[in-house]
């Protein structure tokens, strides 16, 4: 899709997204199926690299399902089409984001982008002070990915034999960095 000049020429030289496209919403359950598609696709080049299937490759479609109902699974659509898929939970005032994954064909339309954000949005109006993720530590563009959005690295461990990178963002400012933008 072009960006339209005032007189609806297209410019020249670069694509343009209309992410007003995207909308998300909770998954329902007709759509375990998408879901573990996107997942298997979206962890299909790390798998390769790794001594054992990430979690999220390992999870049938029961345990999905039961994600599903229990309305912690959440999908990004463009058109008709479920393009991304994220996994939501609060943990006392903790909240966790994992599982997000897009369809490859539709990287880099910031779709991982507006799911995180709608996770940060929702998990802010449920109460939650931070939040966590893990990321595959072989995969440096999913660290940048979320550095670029503001998550920092707190922690590294091992699960199963898979390095994974714990980061966390602060859902809210500090008293501290309140008082000095104040000054």
């Amino acid at each position: 899709m072009a960006l339209l000049d005032e007189d609806s020429s297209p410019k020249v030289g670069f694509a343009m997204y209309d992410y007003a496209e995207v909308s998300i919403r909770r998954a329902e359950l007709g759509e375990v199926n998408t879901v573990r598609s996107i997942l298997q696709e979206a962890y299909a080049g790390p798998k390769k690299r790794l001594p054992k299937e990430p979690t999220g490759v390992q999870d049938g479609l029961d345990k999905i399902s039961r994600s599903i109902q229990m309305g912690n699974v959440y999908v990004a659509i463009i058109g008709d089409s479920i393009v991304g898929t994220m996994k939501v939970q609060l943990q006392g005032q903790v909240g966790t984001i994992s599982r997000v994954a897009v369809l490859e064909r539709f990287r880099n339309r910031r779709v991982g982008t507006f799911l995180v954000e709608y996770a940060e949005n929702l998990l802010t109006h449920m109460g939650a002070k931070s939040v966590q993720l893990e990321v595959l530590s072989a995969r440096d563009s999913q660290a940048k990915f979320y550095e670029g959005i503001g998550y920092k690295p707190v922690e590294r461990h091992q699960s199963s034999g898979i390095d994974l990178m714990v980061m966390q963002k602060d859902l809210y400012e500090s008293e501290q960095e309140d008082k000095e933008e104040d000054v």
